[in-house]
C-alpha cells in the first residue's frame, strides 16, 4: 500500500518539524510513504475565500501528484 504524504504549506513553514516527525512515524510502522515534490498549494485559501474557481489547477496538480497513492 503507497501512502501519499502531504504537507499543507502552514506546516511546511510554521511546523516543519510535526511533517518530519510524521514521515518518520509512518516509516517507523513499516508504511510506504510517498511524498510527491511537484505537491504545491492545495487550493484551500482560494475555496475558503469563495474564489473555487481558481483553484482548478491547484486541484488537478493535486489530484495528478497523488494519483499512485492507495491513501
Amino acid at each position: 500500500m503507497n501512502v501519499g504524504l502531504f504537507i499543507p504549506c502552514y506546516v511546511d513553514q510554521f511546523y516543519p518539524k510535526v511533517g518530519i516527525a510524521t514521515l518518520r512515524l509512518l516509516e517507523s510502522l513499516g508504511v510506504n510513504v510517498i511524498f510527491p515534490m511537484e505537491q504545491t498549494c492545495c487550493g484551500q485559501p482560494m475555496a475558503n475565500s469563495g474564489y473555487q474557481s481558481l483553484s482548478v489547477g491547484c486541484d488537478r496538480n493535486f489530484i495528478r501528484n497523488f494519483a499512485n497513492c492507495d491513501v
